[in-house]
C-alpha cells in the first residue's frame, strides 16, 4: 500500500464527524454509510482505495478535505487539527495585562482516539472534560492507539 493509499484511508476515517458540516445532513448520512461499509470490509484492497478516494472527490468540501489532510503528511489530520488552520483562542487571559503568555507558543496536537475495527477516526482538542464518543458504527468505545 502506497502513502497515497495510506492518507486515502486516513482521510476516509477523519471525515466521518465532518460530513453534516461539509455536505448537509442527507448526504452526510448516504456517504457516511457507504465509507463505513468501505472501512470496515478489505481497506487495504486497491480497489476501496479508488472507490474511497472517488467518494471523497463526489462534493466540493469533501474534496478540499481530502487533498488537505494527504497534504498533511505523514500525520494526514483533518485540516481543522493542523496548525496552520488553527488560531489562537480569544479572550485568554494575560498575566498582568501582558500582551501573551509566557513560555513556547508552539502548537500542541490534539489526542487521536479511534475505532478498535478501524472504520472512524475523532481528534479532539485538548480539553479536560471533552467526552469521547463511541464509533457511530459499531458502538464501542473509542481508543487512543
Amino acid at each position: 500500500m502506497g502513502t497515497d493509499d495510506a492518507g486515502v484511508l486516513e482521510a476516509a476515517r477523519a471525515i466521518r464527524p465532518y460530513l453534516t458540516e461539509l455536505v448537509g445532513p442527507a448526504a452526510a448520512d448516504r456517504l457516511d454509510r457507504h465509507l463505513a461499509d468501505l472501512l470496515t470490509g478489505a481497506p487495504d484492497e486497491p480497489n476501496t482505495i479508488v472507490t474511497l478516494r472517488a467518494l471523497l472527490d463526489e462534493h466540493k468540501d469533501t474534496r478540499w478535505f481530502l487533498t488537505e489532510a494527504l497534504a498533511d503528511a505523514p500525520q494526514y489530520r483533518p485540516p481543522y487539527q493542523q496548525p496552520r488552520y488553527l488560531r489562537p483562542r480569544r479572550g485568554s487571559p494575560s498575566p498582568a495585562g501582558s500582551s501573551s503568555l509566557a513560555g513556547d507558543p508552539a502548537f500542541i496536537s490534539a489526542p487521536r482516539y479511534s475505532c478498535p475495527y478501524g472504520d472512524y477516526v475523532v481528534w479532539y482538542e485538548p480539553e479536560v472534560d471533552s467526552p469521547i464518543p463511541d464509533c457511530p458504527t459499531h458502538h464501542v468505545p473509542l481508543t487512543r492507539p
